[in-house]
């Protein structure tokens, strides 16, 4: 039977990850067992270590953002990754929002923290006038 070779997580990767050489390798299967993927792409859900990427499971951080939803940059609580829940709190008038992380933050110590969140259209002022003015604080649901 002819074989070809496919890329599988080497680690779990988690949703927001960049999917490349560092956490796959590839293995020989029988050919027509999985569509190709393109490697560099965006995990658009959990991979676990020794699961075949596939290519449903991949795309731009931005396919997360529901259609009419508003992004805007904010500091994001370590470990963010695309995908996530999150809950936006306004800190003056105790008001909270709905959000979805679209890009998390990078793991670098010397990083600004920033990451990118979408919001409903409804509560994107009231989000982007209280994080413009430091009054947001994101929190992200356990995964």
């Amino acid at each position: 039977m002819p074989t070809t070779t496919h890329p599988f997580a080497v680690e779990d990767i988690a949703p927001g990850t960049v999917i490349d050489e560092t956490n796959t390798e590839t293995r020989s299967v029988p050919m027509g067992t999985f569509a190709p993927v393109e490697l560099g792409q965006t995990a658009l859900g959990p991979v676990l270590a020794d699961e075949p990427v596939l290519a449903s499971g991949l795309g731009e951080p931005s396919e997360v953002v529901p259609e009419g939803w508003w992004s805007l940059e904010m500091p994001l609580p370590r470990g963010a990754h695309s995908g996530d829940a999150a809950q936006i709190v306004l800190l003056d008038n105790d008001q909270v929002a709905s959000g979805i992380v679209v890009e998390g933050v990078v793991d670098d110590p010397l990083g600004s923290g920033q990451g990118l969140v979408a919001v409903e259209p409804e509560q994107a002022a009231d989000v982007a006038r209280a994080a413009g003015e430091g009054r947001a604080v994101v929190m992200i649901a356990p995964p």
